[in-house]
């Protein structure tokens, strides 16, 4: 359904002010409804049942307030159906004296829509359906509209709000009755107990135990990370990390977790024992995973701001080429001036500068960065106490894990003083291997916490080592869709990507477009269209084209004597026709006050204003009353369903239709500056200034259909596919333009399986190379930009698991920024990884083609 629809159902009466288009879209009729209107024997009894009829499509169930009937609306039924239009605002005088003639109208009206009272047997699948929503979208405040839609998409009447209320409590109550004997099955009663109340319980700081947990870092340096790490610990101790169970997935810990936050510990003691039990495994499960996410990528980022000093001080002492040349004309001056120097010795003082002015043997960049790091041993080795005794984990024997054992035991014992033992062989990487492996001992323990520590982010990122009591690194399994569920529903999953389960009818469809692809090109260089060399394949420059003169004119004249309008009143002309407000509330606004509320919770959530500095914008509100309103809207899935609406009704007008095809769409991140308080701000490279991203899709047609915050320095492929497979304001998308940011052959691979192609802007494009198949022929014109270095066998035997990786992203199971941090550069070894690479580079030359 529509996103715009929804406001509309449930109404009990009918609106006051209809717009022409609502009238059109609700009170226009069939020819069969138009049969059965005309089969009344009166004028009067044929507005009535039209008027029941529109009113059961717009609202999904029956007229009941039919004492208030805008006049507008009397004269469009008039002129739909050919007869006088009425002079009334009721039909009192109807349906009052006569109750039976309303129960039959209402019956014909929902009847001819093909609605229905609802049964038992609905019903029951009705509360079914609800305890599945809770597991995936716990939030009972959405629950009522989306009841709402349910009912209208299966034809059932919508009741009123008081029954539908009871109906969602009664679901709730029985999925969180569910919630709790799970939790008390798996953790216990008593320490379900014991975490309740220490919630409430007072830190050295006197701040509450609540609060002090859902604290977040207000920079990124080593003593934030202390006191990150000192949360872990302390939810270790109480035994959060323990056990946990798997039907208490990430969004239910997430949702009772923010519930929790949202209330003072001293409120959550008014609440049911079964609530505070609940809220408070979720809160404390839900502050052990985002500490350790946050102690993790501070330590990710840590490391690389001290790569990049050690990396600036080796060009602060590197020698300078030129200072060198001038000090060596000096010298050879200085001697060639002294007229004392015999010649042996002017040959030998020569010899000696030429010999220091010779290069030496340098060594790579990275080994000296590597020695440069060496030098900050007690730095390293005071952020590695800390995460060395997390519980990591890896589903295959790994060589981090016995690094870090090795670790763990001489940091516990307090024996570093005597280097790296001997008998320890564990292989670390090749860069590291001279120095491990030395005679110093007491350097190989230097190189070996280094080796250690970078070790440790490449694993964490590509998902080799994981730790269960986290959201962003946990392992490999929980991101894909289990086996055993994989094996079972196979079929239904390459349905759903509409693929092929034979890998060689997939490689022969994108072979047979390469090869028609070359040969195009190849006729185009051969008629001299393109010249193809060496150095790439090189076109024609293109020249702007001129500016029709009627285009120009007619812009004028459509923007000439366009009166200029302030923003407030354009915000609530747009909102009397979408019902942006309803959406946001979820019914229609009571008072002014209220609407003006809503708008300025909006204007403080997008922008960096906060309630006290809107209501000093507008006096009337009070800054707590905003706040509350901020809270109330705060769901970014409800400021999605609105923007819909907005990108709706603007595509609604015939123009739009001029813009663009309407499947294709463009994607690229903007800048937003923020406080220097934010821990995950980033200085933007232009600016200087502390920023956060926010990655954006637009449609060709314009409108923003999906907008995401992201980090910046980051790769933006994962970002650009999420908005087009979590989007539903718009159409299906064919083709997703994006910058090189946005690019990785495997997500554009992954792209493919997600049925959009992923176009990006490539940068370097004359070293781009044109990757086909081992063994495939290659027309001579295009051989010199062309190499056969796609291996077939390795998609084929890896086209099954990289298919999951893709039903994974779809289904929900993972988002595409998790799936494809985990498949990144840091994941070569894998061999989906590689798969996927081969059919990016295949797709990525179809492309350039």
């Amino acid at each position: 359904m529509d996103h715009w629809r929804v406001p509309y159902l449930g109404l009990r009466q009918i609106p006051s002010d209809l717009t022409a288009f609502e009238l059109d879209i609700f009170f226009t009729f069939s020819p069969k409804e138009i049969e059965l209107i005309d089969s009344r024997r009166s004028d009067l009894y044929r507005l009535a049942l039209a008027l029941h009829i529109g009113f059961v499509r717009m609202a999904g169930r029956t007229l009941d307030a039919y004492k208030q009937i805008p006049k507008v609306l009397w004269k469009h039924l008039a002129e739909r159906l050919n007869v006088p239009s009425l002079d009334i605002g009721t039909l009192r005088s109807l349906y009052e004296a006569r109750p039976r003639t309303l129960v039959d109208h209402q019956q014909l009206a929902y009847q001819c829509l093909g609605f229905g009272v609802m049964t038992e047997h609905q019903r029951r699948y009705l509360v079914r359906w609800l305890k599945e929503t809770l597991n995936g979208r716990p939030n009972s405040s959405m629950l009522l509209s989306q009841v709402k839609t349910w009912l209208y998409e299966h034809r059932i009447l919508i009741g009123g709000d008081r029954s539908l209320r009871a109906l969602i409590a009664e679901a709730v109550r029985t999925h969180e009755d569910g919630l709790e004997q799970i939790l008390v099955d798996t953790v216990g009663p008593v320490l379900s107990d014991y975490w309740n109340e220490r919630l409430v319980a007072r830190t050295q700081d006197r701040v509450s135990l609540q609060e002090w947990l859902w604290s977040v870092p207000v920079r990124n340096s080593t003593v934030q990370m202390n006191e990150l790490f000192g949360k872990v610990e302390f939810l270790r101790l109480l035994h959060v990390d323990a056990r946990w169970p798997e039907a208490v997935n990430e969004s239910l810990i997430r949702h009772y977790a923010r519930r929790c936050a949202s209330r003072t510990p001293s409120a959550n003691k008014r609440l049911s024992p079964q609530t505070r039990r609940i809220e408070a495994a979720c809160f404390m499960r839900y502050a052990l995973c985002a500490a350790t996410d946050q102690l993790l990528q501070m330590l990710r980022r840590w490391l690389a701001d001290v790569t990049n000093d050690a990396s600036k001080q080796i060009d602060n002492g590197h020698q300078d080429d030129a200072k060198t040349l001038s000090e060596l004309v000096k010298a050879i001056k200085e001697l060639a001036a002294n007229p004392e120097m015999a010649a042996d010795e002017l040959r030998a003082a020569l010899q000696q500068l030429a010999d220091k002015a010779l290069p030496r043997r340098a060594s790579s960049r990275r080994k000296l960065v590597r020695l440069q790091l060496m030098t900050k041993s007690t730095q390293a080795r005071k952020v590695l106490r800390k995460p060395v005794v997390l519980p990591f984990a890896s589903e295959t024997p790994h060589r981090l894990l016995d690094a870090l054992a090795v670790l763990r035991e001489l940091y516990g014992k307090d024996d570093v003083s005597n280097g790296l033992p001997h008998q320890v062989q564990i292989d670390l990487g090749r860069p590291w291997h001279d120095l491990i492996h030395g005679q110093d001992r007491v350097n190989a323990l230097r190189a070996f916490e280094w080796a250690t520590l970078f070790g440790l982010r490449v694993a964490l990122r590509n998902g080799s080592v994981y730790i269960n009591h986290s959201f962003t690194f946990r392992s490999r399994t929980t991101l894909l869709i289990p086996s055993a569920e994989w094996q079972s529903k196979r079929n239904h999953f390459y349905g759903h990507l509409a693929l092929p389960q034979d890998p060689q009818v997939y490689l022969d469809q994108i072979v047979k477009q390469l090869n028609q692809g070359m040969k195009r090109l190849d006729a185009a260089s051969r008629a001299g269209e393109v010249a193809i060399d060496n150095d790439g394949v090189h076109l024609a420059r293109l020249t702007p084209d001129t500016e029709d003169v009627h285009v120009a004119t007619l812009r004028r004249t459509i923007f000439e004597g366009r009166p200029t309008a302030q923003l407030p009143r354009i915000l609530l002309d747009i909102d009397s026709h979408v019902r942006f407000s309803w959406v946001l509330l979820g019914r229609e606004p009571q008072s002014r006050s209220e609407l003006l509320l809503t708008y300025a919770a909006v204007l403080a959530h997008g922008t960096s204003l906060s309630a006290a500095d809107v209501s000093r914008m507008i006096p009337e509100l009070s800054s707590q009353a905003i706040r509350q309103m901020m809270d109330k809207i705060a769901d970014e899935r409800l400021l999605r369903d609105a923007s819909d609406a907005v990108l709706a009704y603007m595509h609604r007008h015939p123009v739009a239709a001029h813009w663009g095809r309407g499947d294709l769409a463009s994607a690229d991140m903007m800048s937003l500056e923020t406080s220097r308080s934010v821990w995950q701000a980033r200085a933007d490279p232009r600016r200087r200034t502390p920023s956060i991203g926010v990655y954006t899709h637009v449609r060709d047609r314009w409108g923003v259909f999906y907008d995401q915050p992201i980090l910046l320095k980051e790769r933006q492929a994962g970002a650009a596919l999420e908005g087009v497979v979590r989007q539903t304001g718009t159409s299906d998308v064919a083709q997703l333009a994006v910058d090189t940011h946005g690019y990785t052959d495997f997500a554009m691979a992954v792209a493919k399986a997600l049925q959009f192609d992923l176009c990006p802007r490539l940068a370097h494009l004359r070293e781009r190379r044109l990757c086909v198949p081992k063994g495939l022929a290659i027309p001579s014109s295009i051989a010199p930009v062309t190499t056969s270095s796609i291996d077939l066998d390795v998609i084929q035997d890896n086209f099954d698991e990289f298919v999951r990786v893709a039903a994974s992203i779809q289904n929900g199971r993972c988002t595409a920024v998790q799936a494809l941090q985990r498949f990144g550069s840091e994941a070569r070894s894998e061999p989906v990884y590689a798969a996927g690479v081969a059919l990016g580079r295949l797709l990525r030359t179809i492309f350039l083609i």
